[in-house]
């Protein structure tokens, strides 16, 4: 054979063993995930039960009995988008990642479809009728560009006539929880009952009478019907046997008589979620101090308006199961490990990583693996002292925790608008410390024996705002604020709050994946150069604030002093001293007034600068860290480059004849 022709089958046979070797490893469905966070790797659960769908397998029974039982057949119909914007580039890739290994090593009742849909496409068309998948429009930045894409990324699941849709795939939502949620709801024959009591939030949606307008339900019903039924139920009424949980939204919004049937159904052993919030930023009127909200009228105006119930006794409810409830203390949080919301009010506290420390790993299973939890204008539950049960407390805050009172917050004067939210106070009112206690707890787990016999299995929050619509918005788009794809801070709030009622049922299967997100790397090294600036900003704020007040109750104690100036006077008669007095508190007044407002104005100044002084030092420290890493990382290669130079040149120095080298004349 000749040489050339022996070249030219060598060549086809080494293309055809490398396609053999690529079909075979396709078909295998091999795969690594090299990654330290592992989000592209399935999890052994999860595998398990894709094998299990359409065979006889063991499975876990309402009473937490195993039974055999056969897993009905389930077909999956993905429509996922060719082009979608670079953020959504890795959601794209690891539910594509999942699908084929879902279609690759499904049991046999399960059939997978992937559609590639275009936008006026047939495929398109029938992923908006059947199962109302409906493309969402993005923005795209590729290029120097602005385009908007309709980019469909929904997948529905359907098993008989039980059909589940997870209609989009954000960027903050876990593909693996999604897509395992979905099919073991869509698999199993009854889905478990959250009852949500009704009270004066209006978290189920209402009807406005007076102003004919629908109220909103919260996202978070929306949230909990994705794997339980979810019911509105009446409050005062014995609570149905068939409610496996009980949402309190606000216990301190209740009748004595719907405190009754809750205590009976917490005493009863079943498992509860109370949350008991001081000050509702969403509403003011709903605090403990509070009256109850009027029933609303069907008259309008004209037609006059009914008694509110009185308030039941809702502190001795919580005592009962152990809890202590200050209802008019507010927790504040002087420590605020995010960077992005130094400046916010001490009251929204951010609680997670202090010092460099993880304070939820190795914790309760609700908040262990966390990244942070925000609350907003949250209270201060506490251990009753001489109660019987076991409070676990799950959400502290740092050692610079505290709280002000309600009255602090708002203002009750105005007659035509009510009550109205003016704000945080300038000054911290109490330490945690100045009672002995190491920290505030906004959240706490109770189990054991209740004062009034029977186990309790409950977990009070001292927060509701921290489930509000905004923060289901802020968890779906993965902590991504500006739209570069990277996470620029992260709230788990959504993610506790279901980890809180699974954990109550006793159902552990999402806990863990819940957790499988891109993990949330804080710049430690930032944040540990800039914490001598924030301590320092902090003390110079509290000697501002203390010298303006000092300034204040000194002008104050000069009016005082000349009005008893003028009551010691004997000389004159009682109608002439309250002219005087009162000339005098006017004049005094004015004079308090002018130097109130000067002491304002000197103390904005002194704050701004000391916010500017702040700045420029974060600045710096960031300033220098950029520096670094523009010079440090060539060094490397720098380096070996003229290591490299200098050892070619000495051999080739070493190759030239002595002959041949110059020499020293």
């Amino acid at each position: 054979m000749a040489p050339r022709i022996h070249r030219l089958v060598r060549f086809f046979a080494l293309v055809v063993l490398v396609a053999s070797v690529t079909y075979m490893a396709q078909r295998s469905n091999a795969r690594t995930d090299l990654t330290s966070a592992g989000l592209s790797e399935v999890t052994p659960e999860t595998r398990q039960l894709l094998r299990s769908i359409g065979t006889l397998a063991e499975v876990e029974g309402p009473e937490g009995e195993t039974e055999a039982r056969e897993i009905p057949p389930v077909v999956v119909t993905a429509y996922v988008s060719k082009e979608v914007p670079r953020p959504y580039v890795p959601t794209r890739s690891r539910l594509l990642n999942l699908l084929r290994e879902m279609e690759a090593s499904g049991g046999p009742g399960l059939t997978v479809q992937i559609h590639e849909p275009d936008a006026f496409s047939l495929e398109a068309q029938e992923a908006m009728d059947t199962y109302g998948i409906v493309p969402r429009p993005l923005v795209s930045t590729e290029g120097d560009k602005v385009d908007t894409l309709p980019v469909f990324m929904g997948v529905a699941f359907t098993s008989g006539p039980r059909e589940e849709v997870v209609p989009f795939f954000d960027r903050g939502l876990s593909v693996e929880y999604e897509i395992v949620r979905a099919l073991e709801v869509v698999i199993q024959p009854k889905k478990k009952v959250v009852g949500v009591l009704r009270d004066d939030t209006k978290i189920m949606g209402d009807f406005d009478l007076q102003s004919r307008r629908r109220i909103p339900r919260w996202r978070v019903v929306g949230e909990l019907e994705k794997q339980y039924e979810v019911r509105s139920l009446n409050p005062g009424t014995p609570i149905a046997d068939d409610v496996d949980l009980l949402f309190v939204p606000q216990v301190s919004s209740l009748t004595q008589e719907a405190l009754d049937s809750v205590q009976a159904y917490l005493l009863a052993g079943r498992p509860a979620l109370i949350v008991a919030d001081p000050l509702p930023f969403f509403n003011p009127k709903l605090a403990p101090s509070q009256p109850m909200l009027p029933p609303p009228s069907q008259g309008g105006m004209m037609g006059g308006q009914q008694q509110a119930s009185p308030k039941g006794d809702y502190r001795s409810l919580l005592a009962t199961i152990g809890v202590d409830w200050a209802d008019d203390h507010v927790a504040f949080d002087l420590e605020n490990p995010e960077q992005q919301l130094s400046d916010a009010p001490r009251s929204i506290i951010v609680l997670g990583e202090r010092g460099g420390k993880d304070t939820f790993a190795g914790r309760d299973e609700t908040i262990d693996g966390l990244a942070q939890i925000i609350a907003l204008f949250g209270g201060d539950l506490r251990p009753l002292s001489g109660g019987t049960t076991e409070v676990e407390r799950l959400l502290v805050t740092g050692s610079k925790g505290g709280w002000d009172p309600f009255g602090a917050f708002v203002d009750d004067s105005n007659f035509l608008f009510g009550l109205q939210f003016r704000g945080v106070p300038p000054t911290p009112t109490r330490m945690a410390a100045e009672d002995a206690l190491e920290n505030i707890a906004l959240g706490v787990r109770v189990r054991g024996q209740a004062l009034g016999g029977g186990e309790v299995n409950a977990i009070v929050l001292a927060d509701l705002d921290m489930f509000a619509d905004s923060f289901f918005q802020f968890h779906e788009r993965g902590g991504d604020l500006d739209g570069d794809g990277l996470i620029d801070m992260r709230f788990d709030n959504v993610t506790f709050l279901l980890n809180c009622i699974d954990s109550l049922l006793g159902d552990d299967r999402f806990i863990d994946l819940r957790k499988r997100q891109p993990e949330f790397r804080r710049l430690s090294k930032v944040d540990e150069m800039t914490q001598k600036a924030n301590d320092e900003r902090q003390a110079q704020l509290e000697q501002a604030t203390e010298a303006a007040n000092e300034e204040l109750e000194e002008a104050q104690a000069a009016l005082d002093r000349a009005v008893e100036a003028i009551r010691a006077k004997t000389d004159i008669d009682e109608t002439t001293k309250q002219i005087m007095i009162r000339s005098a508190e006017e004049a005094e007044n004015r004079r308090l007034q002018a130097q109130t407002e000067q002491i304002e104005r000197e103390k904005a100044q002194q704050i701004d600068r000391i916010k500017a002084e702040h700045a420029r030092a974060v600045d710096e420290v960031r300033d220098r860290i950029r520096v670094a890493a523009i010079l440090w990382p060539p060094l490397p290669a720098l380096l070996l480059g003229m290591l490299i130079f200098l050892r070619k040149r000495r051999r080739e120095s070493s190759t030239i004849p002595e002959s041949r080298k110059r020499k020293d004349s």
